[in-house]
């Protein structure tokens, strides 16, 4: 303590609390230091590009890659969680891109395998050209929707064979799994089993009909992530792995010892690969390929085309077994440094998504539910609506922001609720109430601009308690995005943002008017500093500032 400088023109004399070591900003200091450090870095401010790189101490070197898989709905069944995995593994890859990664946003799509083939039979028995022509999602998701009802006995049926048959053991004599096996030979299970064995053995009128479903699929999501402001770089799925691949992978298994024939499948017994009980299935008694084969084609074939440093699997918590088995059969393979390279981000599948997106699961339906509601809203508060707007473009914009922002908002262990008159309200922790704020600064501003330079002696009339507080948590927010990348938890945003609302709250005041509210030059400047923070957050969330919004329209010429 004694050789820490008495007189630090930033830092008081550390305080010794516990365990804790406490340094303390200068009041008076602080503002002047870190103001224009943030003006001076403006959307960087809060990044660390340094943490993307292979060797940090060269800024212009070669930059480490990320490959984030996310959203990957399957055939026609677009459910709560994917909406869910869309959000994260946006922000997820706009962190990474902060810190200064090399990201590349894949959408693995469900187009192969038994719900694409559930699909097919479907299309046979219920498709109708004139309904698909007119609205060709809807009428798929219809008829996906009907065969699985149709289906729904037959499953119940061979699961509980299965059941049974674990509970018998070999010495009974018994066949293992004849009846579930006699069941899945009939009715439906062999109508999508034969349509399968039809894909896999590449018949090209099976081929033809998947791939217009998949393009169908494609163009209507397209839609969906676009209102939400979310861009990838590839739509792969499960019909594009090689099947040159899957056989590679299906011999290093052999020829490892990995897997071993079982009454006509091929499996890999996961209890001596280090896990405590089950068994991954590798090829199915037909025949056919198994989403986790196509899973691990799918790494190997990443691997070597982005020859990537690190891949997220953004998926919910139903998935957890399956990459755990993917890892584990990488390892099992001697493939350690790819196995190290994956990363499974997962997040609770309970969600009460699914009752707002009506039947069928119709994703768009929950943005034009946000958005109406958010219209509903603009209107009852007259006030807010006077400083944000409240045109149709507004309240799209808001409504997409009160949705990412409930969702955002969540640890990712926590259920997914659902309240849209909750997060479409004004409270500050809502998308609505960060937007009302940082409009309400932009406002404040266009009023009273910043100036360039500014006295010694302005910047020490920051020392009052409540500047002061604004700038300490302005000063934290460089590490609160370093942690959120350690953890990829979006809540360590979210809740700053709302303790930087609070502290904004105790400066201005909540109800005064705009119009009328003259600021000092150090406190325009200040204030510019927390907008650029706000922006800068906004940005690693996806939400797109409504102030911006409308001062674009204000902007655009108008056509004579």
């Amino acid at each position: 303590m004694t050789k820490f400088p008495q007189d630090h023109p930033l830092f008081l004399l550390p305080l010794l609390d516990g365990v804790h070591l406490r340094v303390f900003f200068v009041q008076k200091t602080l503002g002047q230091v870190l103001l224009p450090y943030i003006k001076n870095r403006k959307e960087t401010y809060g990044s660390d590009v340094t943490l993307g790189l292979h060797e940090p101490t060269v800024l212009d070197g070669a930059r480490k890659k990320l490959v984030v898989e996310f959203s990957s709905p399957n055939a026609c069944d677009f459910q709560g969680k994917h909406l869910r995995s869309a959000i994260h593994g946006a922000f997820i890859s706009k962190l990474y891109e902060t810190m200064g990664w090399d990201v590349t946003r894949i959408n693995y799509l469900g187009d192969w395998g038994k719900s694409m083939a559930l699909l097919a039979v479907g299309w046979e028995k219920f498709g109708n050209e004139e309904a698909f022509e007119a609205d060709p999602a809807g009428h798929l998701i219809n008829v996906y929707h009907r065969i699985h009802e149709l289906f729904l006995p037959e499953m119940a049926k061979a699961k509980k064979a299965r059941d049974q048959a674990n509970k018998k053991t070999r010495e009974d004599g018994d066949e293992h799994g004849e009846e579930q096996a006699k069941i899945e030979s009939e009715g439906l299970f062999a109508e999508r089993n034969a349509f399968f064995k039809k894909l896999e053995e590449g018949d090209e009128e099976a081929l033809a009909l998947v791939k217009r479903f998949r393009d169908v699929n494609i163009a209507n999501y397209t839609k969906l992530y676009s209102r939400l402001g979310i861009d990838f770089d590839e739509y792969s799925g499960e019909s594009q792995i090689s099947q040159k691949t899957m056989t590679e992978v299906e011999q290093l298994l052999k020829d490892k010892g990995v897997s071993e024939e079982s009454e006509g499948a091929w499996i890999v017994g996961m209890k001596k690969h280090g896990a405590r009980a089950g068994t991954a299935m590798i090829r199915y008694r037909t025949g056919a390929s198994t989403y986790l084969l196509r899973d691990l084609a799918a790494v190997l074939e990443r691997s070597r085309k982005f020859k990537f440093d690190k891949m997220i699997f953004v998926v919910a918590n139903d998935q957890n077994v399956h990459f755990s088995q993917l890892i584990k059969i990488l390892l099992a393979l001697d493939m350690q440094d790819l196995a190290g390279k994956l990363e499974h981000v997962h997040f609770s599948n309970v969600s009460k998504t699914a009752d707002r997106m009506g039947i069928g699961h119709q994703p768009l339906n929950v943005l034009d539910q946000c958005e109406e509601a958010m219209l509903n809203s603009l209107k009852a508060e007259e006030g807010k609506a006077t400083l944000l707007g409240s045109s149709e473009d507004v309240a799209k914009v808001m409504g997409i922001s009160a949705l990412l922002t409930q969702e955002l908002s969540a640890r990712r262990s926590n259920d997914h609720a659902f309240d849209i008159d909750a997060m479409t309200s004004f409270k500050p922790e809502t998308g609505p109430g960060l937007q009302y704020w940082y409009a309400r600064l932009c406002s404040i501003l266009k009023a009273n601009p910043a100036r360039e330079e500014l006295s010694r002696e302005e910047y020490e009339s920051l020392a009052g308690e409540k500047p002061a507080n604004l700038l300490r948590l302005l000063a934290q927010y460089p590490e609160v995005t370093h942690t959120t990348y350690k953890s990829m938890e979006s809540a360590v945003i979210t809740t700053y943002l709302v303790n930087l609302i609070e502290q904004l709250q105790e400066c201005l005041g909540e109800e005064e008017e705009v119009e009328e509210l003259r600021v000092t030059p150090v406190q325009a400047t200040l204030y510019e500093a927390t907008r650029i923070v706000f922006e800068n957050a906004f940005r690693l969330l996806g939400i797109k500032p409504v102030a911006k919004v409308e001062q674009d329209r204000a902007d655009t010429p108008v056509a004579e």
